[in-house]
């Protein structure tokens, strides 16, 4: 069996701290939000990667990596040499997750854990999330879930590139409550972002 070679590209997101480094190969089967180091033997190369000076949070998806940096660099000084570690840690065998391992719960996991069980409003809702919302914010390097519904208030969980983005607020209001509002009409009031 052939080994699998990894070509990793860059993209910037409407976030002007967080670029996306996107793989031609999956990376993992679940989106995770890491923001403070993983352990070095459950998440080799999110590790790593932390080792930069400037990395503040990582967001993995499914196939890529979004890395959100602080202000004391650019993009342009500094995404060609994350994309090539990316490419050449992946090459050489450096895993993005050790599956052997069971994960520490400190990372935050894509979708928000409910405590009951969701109403038949709320799964409609989510139906929604993974027809017509999730694949367009997974574009731009982040993941929206919901964490409630009620009295037509939708609360959500914005993670990646999403969470504190500058046009976060318009994508809400004129891309998920315009969305919603389309297919729900009047059951959908507003919605929020819980972080």
């Amino acid at each position: 069996m052939k080994n699998k070679i990894y070509t990793i590209y860059s993209e910037y997101t409407p976030n002007p701290e967080v670029m996306k480094f996107v793989s031609n190969q999956v990376l993992t089967e679940d989106m995770i939000e890491f923001d403070i180091i993983p352990k070095q033997n459950e998440f080799p190369l999110i590790y790593e990667l932390f080792m930069f000076p400037f990395v503040e949070n990582i967001f993995l998806g499914i196939n890529f990596i979004s890395i959100e940096k602080n202000d004391k660099v650019n993009w342009d000084d500094i995404s060609f040499e994350i994309r090539v570690m990316i490419q050449e840690k992946l090459n050489a065998g450096v895993l993005v997750k050790n599956t052997s391992l069971k994960p520490n719960t400190t990372s935050k996991k894509r979708k928000v854990t409910v405590n009951r069980k969701r109403t038949k409003k709320e799964n409609l809702i989510e139906d929604i999330f993974e027809q017509h919302i999730r694949p367009y914010v997974m574009q731009d390097g982040g993941d929206i879930s919901l964490v409630s519904y009620e009295k037509g208030i939708v609360k959500v969980l914005l993670q990646g590139a999403c969470n504190g983005c500058p046009s976060s607020t318009y994508t809400l209001k004129q891309g998920i409550e315009t969305k919603l509002k389309q297919i729900l009409g009047d059951e959908i009031k507003e919605v929020i972002p819980i972080n």
